[in-house]
């Protein structure tokens, strides 16, 4: 990887509040920035008693957390975490997931969405919401889940290109209408 890693650094920090349980709390962060861009991974803390103690985990969003091709997590870096609620008490964290150097063939960008049922304890595959080659990079997203409506979750980022004649690019969103078991197709 190109730039300085800055270890231990942790960085983009967000949580939320479980409504169905708020001493229930998750947050998220980059663990281990690089001065260029990206972490080595995303850090997930998770708290029972409203914030007196935390625990850890990582979930694959990079390959330094554990992710690999099976897990859709095959990225050297992960940066712009965020987590929230549904309703129902589902968790949902989403992550931009890249590679510094370009491999032919191979995304060099994906967002990517995960669900935790056990209050950030653990985390599903996560699902590829877009993935783009080095023509295109997709960045600054957010994911929010429904506060009325535990089927919905909501996720939107910006993509831009490198394409001539393409222009900065567009707005990007994605729906679950299943609390992010599945989502639709990704449009403008």
């Amino acid at each position: 990887d190109t730039g300085t890693l800055y270890a231990n650094g942790e960085v983009e920090p967000f949580a939320a509040v479980n409504p169905r349980y708020p001493l229930n709390l998750i947050g998220v962060w980059q663990q281990d920035r690089w001065s260029n861009g990206g972490a080595r991974g995303l850090g997930t803390g998770y708290s029972f008693d409203g914030g007196i103690t935390w625990k850890r985990v990582f979930p694959p969003f990079s390959r330094c957390a554990g992710g690999n091709a099976d897990n859709n997590g095959d990225y050297e870096r992960a940066t712009d975490p965020w987590v929230s609620f549904s309703p129902n008490g589902v968790a949902h964290q989403m992550a931009l997931s890249f590679d510094d150097a370009i491999t032919p063939g191979k995304p060099a960008s994906a967002m990517l969405a995960s669900r935790s049922t056990d209050g950030g304890r653990s985390w599903s595959k996560s699902i590829v919401l877009v993935a783009d080659t080095e023509e295109r990079f997709n960045d600054k997203n957010t994911m929010t889940a429904d506060p009325t409506d535990s089927r919905y979750v909501y996720a939107v980022w910006d993509r831009l290109s490198f394409v001539p004649g393409e222009g900065a690019g567009p707005l990007l969103f994605a729906r679950s209408t299943d609390n992010g078991l599945g989502w639709e197709p990704t449009r403008i």
